[in-house]
């Protein structure tokens, strides 16, 4: 989802006439060269978002401007300006309008303002209710409040949207098995591994499912096969080895949100 955000500004970044093949004079090659930097150097990109604005670059400074605020951890900031421009491009379609509240709403679970994500994600959904990643977005918003029923919607709703993720179908067990449905844990956990045998979060999933419906030894390989492959200091290691050691299965930490700029996993 995030990807196509770039289009967004760059569209918005040309409609200024290119005046010369050079970063500092096309606005796209600029834009590109900003949001780069927003993500490398976020302290210089500001300060380059800020003169650009100056000179004319319009929502799209802007917009490179509110990820440097991400990349600084400065949330709220990044949020608010991701809001702001969201609001305002009312000459925009509604899928790029969709992205930018979607952003902003990242920004604002990064936050740990669960209402401010929430309200920019439907206003999201709203306007683009196909985009299967926005939906993926306000599950994490659910998670988070443990409202675990309304997360397995939204992440049904992906699903049907963008199949055979094996991202989602693991999200998806995580909020079954938090729910108190193991069966379905199960079977979401088990069929995302059909597509990637070693995803990793599947296999947890899957050995937690397996673990509450008392398969000890599936259960034991699933957690020894995630410490092997994502390595015993990993979130994942440190979750499969107290499982391990008999402690029951707890609720996941909410998966953090894409970076502005970070593709979806698929």
């Amino acid at each position: 989802m995030i990807a196509r955000v770039l289009c967004l500004a760059m569209a918005l970044s040309l409609a200024a006439p290119a005046l010369a093949q050079s970063p500092a004079t096309d606005p796209g090659r600029r834009y590109s060269a900003c949001m780069a930097q927003a993500r490398a150097e976020p302290v210089k990109a500001l300060t380059a978002a800020r003169e650009w604005f100056k000179e004319g670059g319009g929502l799209a400074a802007r917009h490179c401007a509110a990820i440097a605020f991400y990349g600084l951890g400065q949330f709220v900031e990044a949020g608010t300006e991701l809001e702001r421009l969201g609001r305002e491009m009312t000459g925009q379609s509604a899928q790029l309008r969709a992205e930018v509240f979607a952003q902003a709403g990242q920004a604002y679970q990064a936050a740990r303002l669960g209402e401010k994500a929430l309200a920019m994600q439907n206003a999201a959904i709203l306007l683009d209710p196909r985009n299967a990643d926005i939906w993926v977005d306000r599950s994490i918003t659910f998670a988070a409040v443990s409202a675990w029923r309304e997360a397995a919607s939204d992440l049904t709703r992906a699903l049907e949207l963008s199949p055979n993720r094996t991202d989602v179908l693991a999200l998806r067990a995580a909020a079954w098995r938090n729910a108190g449905d193991s069966a379905k844990a199960l079977a979401d956990a088990e069929a995302a591994l059909k597509l990637e045998k070693d995803y990793p979060d599947a296999l947890l999933e899957r050995g937690l499912a397996r673990r509450l419906r008392n398969d000890r030894a599936g259960s034991d390989a699933d957690l020894k096969r995630v410490i092997a492959l994502a390595g015993e200091t990993s979130e994942l290691g440190k979750r499969a080895r107290e499982a391990l050691r008999g402690a029951a299965p707890t609720k996941p930490p909410a998966p953090p949100p894409r970076k502005p700029g970070e593709p979806a996993k698929k």
